[in-house]
């Protein structure tokens, strides 16, 4: 079985233990959010679906948990930042390829 690390296991509000893969952690206004695509179908979610979680300590634990963004333009705004930073990686990633087609290129000559 292949072992995943950027699996994240959430729990729904029956105790049901849900997978996640985390895809990224932004910061934004000195606030912290995980982006979190679904892994399986739930009631809540399908597969391959993202969610944007904001994480926050916990008063009595000191532990840090995710909470939902109830704020409509605080989700906005980190939904904006986090599709920034993918289309930045996608651009560098097409860069990459490009190079490497022209270093193939020139190997065939």
């Amino acid at each position: 079985m292949e072992e995943n690390n950027n699996l994240v296991q959430l729990q729904d509000e029956n105790g049901n233990e849900i997978n996640f893969e985390h895809l990224m952690t932004v910061e934004y206004e000195g606030s912290y959010y995980v982006v979190l695509e679904a892994t399986e179908d739930t009631d809540d979610c399908k597969e391959g679906e993202a969610i944007i979680l904001k994480i926050i300590r916990d008063e009595e634990s000191g532990d840090d948990v995710y909470a939902t963004i109830e704020d409509e333009a605080e989700f906005n705004a980190v939904f904006e930042k986090c599709m920034a930073i993918m289309e930045e990686e996608d651009e560098a990633a097409a860069l990459e390829m490009d190079i490497l087609d022209g270093e193939e290129e020139e190997d065939e000559e």
